[in-house]
């Protein structure tokens, strides 16, 4: 009996524990929590293409597989609205707690995670910041071959450029028939296949000829035809008027045509004796110059001095056979030059000169043989005075006061040098003189600077004139100066600035802008000895 009530006890306790852990399991049960795992086929499409694009060769698949994690407790929702009031409403069966996505790459080479991340996440909005990216490399390089469509696309896009030309053109049926034969090859592209810039590849229909005229334009154009019309008219209108009013006889034209004819006939003889009077010089003498033989033509060409000097070498008959043959004003210039004495007998002589064509050839042929053996004329001063302003001032006076070492070596041509080095040391002048002579003043520079513009370098090219400026005194800048305008000194400064910077920096800089300045120079000094000579045949005059 008391076995019989231990074991019932026992019995009673160990169902107990049943009941209880049955309970309890049951409650377990009922907030079990659920994971689940599915794949997202849109958002893997749009991924790929973006990847498509981006990645190219590396690229080979992409899978995207949405991870949640769930509750299927069931939730009750009470609403607030009446306090005391309970409302029953619908129970979710299942509440998500989290969820994320895995998006894998799978790919040749490894890439830069994070940069396709910032792409794909820009483009699509859907993904959330819980979902991650990750990689699978390939150990073999995979090769995924995708059909090409471009051929068909270009068959493609020339149909429809022609279904769009025949539109224009009123050809409804052939249109047709082409948006078919498209339609048909476009059937043929896969899903999701990219046609992008389409539109761009299709031209835009630019009418030709008359059809490219809009309404508008054709108004102006008939506006401006009837205006040319009008002005035509109107200028054809008052010709014809104008040469009506011409064309009408005056009552006093009779009248006025009897006056001229009587003023013409009253003098006749006059009119007469001023055409013979203008025919020697003019038609007379183009008759005669045409026949006539220019026997001493050679010393119209001659200088003035060498022309002096070969006459005075004939007799005075000779001399007016000579001065027969020549213009006037040739005959004026000589006789100035020649003593009065001898032009008295050359004018006395003419007076009853006469001389035939074989006479005027012998002469001629005397005075070209004599015309050879004269000296030509030398200005020597003149030349040494332009040599000196091709060199610096300092060679120049090292090669003039070298007179001890030409005694040594030259004794003969070293005696009384005194009086010629004192000619040759007047008329000596360098660029670097230019400060100190008194001849130099703004009249002369003024004529030297307007043949120094119209000049060109030994090299061919133009003359600057801020290259004369570089390193010159400042009394030659200011004279050379004052020929320019404000503006232009201005200009003249910057560029001579620009030259001192260069030459700082450069050495090679500075070796040309030297050279072209001493180039300058020398074209600036041979037009002032022009000047000086000529200074100097009035003086010797």
């Amino acid at each position: 009996m008391n076995i019989f009530r231990i074991m019932n006890k026992k019995l009673l306790s160990f169902a107990g524990c049943i009941i209880l852990l049955t309970i309890f399991n049951f409650d377990i049960l009922h907030a079990e929590i659920l994971s689940r795992s599915r794949p997202e086929p849109e958002i893997r499409e749009r991924i790929h293409k973006i990847l498509r694009k981006s990645l190219s060769e590396e690229y080979i698949d992409v899978s995207v597989i949405l991870h949640s994690v769930l509750d299927n407790e069931p939730v009750k929702k009470d609403s607030d609205l009446l306090p005391g009031v309970k409302i029953k409403t619908d129970e979710n069966k299942v509440q998500a707690l989290f969820s994320y996505r895995i998006i894998n790459l799978t790919v040749n080479n490894s890439v830069n995670l994070n940069q396709v991340e910032m792409s794909i996440r820009s483009e699509i909005s859907e993904l959330n910041s819980q979902d991650r990216f990750e990689q699978s490399i390939v150990l073999d390089k995979l090769q995924i071959e995708r059909p090409d469509f471009s051929e068909k696309l270009v068959e493609y896009v020339n149909l429809l450029v022609g279904a769009r030309a025949d539109l224009n053109g009123d050809e409804p049926v052939n249109a047709q028939e082409k948006l078919k034969q498209a339609a048909e090859i476009s059937a043929t592209f896969p899903a999701g296949y990219e046609m992008l810039g389409v539109d761009q590849l299709i031209p835009e229909y630019k009418p030709e000829g008359t059809d490219a005229i809009t309404p508008v334009q054709w108004a102006i154009i008939g506006t401006l035809g009837v205006l040319l019309l009008l002005t035509l008219a109107l200028f054809f209108f008052v010709s014809r008027s104008t040469r009506e009013k011409e064309e009408k006889e005056h009552p006093l034209q009779g009248t006025l045509g009897k006056v001229a004819t009587a003023i013409e006939a009253m003098a006749p003889e006059e009119e007469a004796e001023e055409e013979e009077l203008d025919l020697p010089d003019e038609e007379a003498d183009t008759g005669d110059d045409e026949e006539k033989i220019d026997y001493f033509g050679f010393i119209r060409k001659m200088p003035p001095q060498l022309r002096i000097d070969l006459l005075q070498e004939i007799k005075p008959h000779q001399q007016a056979i000579v001065f027969s043959q020549m213009d006037p004003s040739d005959m004026a210039n000589i006789l100035k030059g020649l003593p009065v004495e001898d032009s008295l007998g050359i004018v006395l002589t003419m007076k009853d000169i006469s001389v035939s064509p074989s006479d005027l050839q012998q002469l001629a042929d005397e005075l070209t043989e004599s015309a050879k053996n004269l000296p030509m004329p030398f200005d020597g001063l003149g030349r040494i005075g332009e040599l000196s302003g091709q060199i610096s001032a300092e060679e120049w006076n090292d090669i003039l006061g070298s007179t001890d070492e030409l005694k040594k070596k030259n004794p003969e041509l070293a005696k009384n040098t005194s009086e010629a080095m004192e000619l040759i040391r007047e008329r000596s002048l360098s660029f670097e003189d230019l400060e100190s002579t008194e001849i130099i003043d703004d009249a002369f520079v003024g004529r030297v600077m307007e043949r120094f513009e119209r000049s060109r370098l030994s090299t061919g090219a133009k003359v600057s004139v801020p290259y004369l400026l570089l390193d010159s005194h400042t009394s030659v800048t200011e004279k050379i100066m004052k020929e320019y305008t404000e503006e232009t000194r201005k200009y003249y400064q910057e560029q001579l600035q620009g030259y001192e910077k260069q030459r700082e920096e450069d050495e090679e800089a500075k070796l040309r802008i030297e050279q072209l300045r001493n180039l300058h120079r020398n074209v600036f000094m041979r037009h002032v000895h022009i000047e000086l000579g000529k200074i100097w045949e009035k003086k010797d005059s």
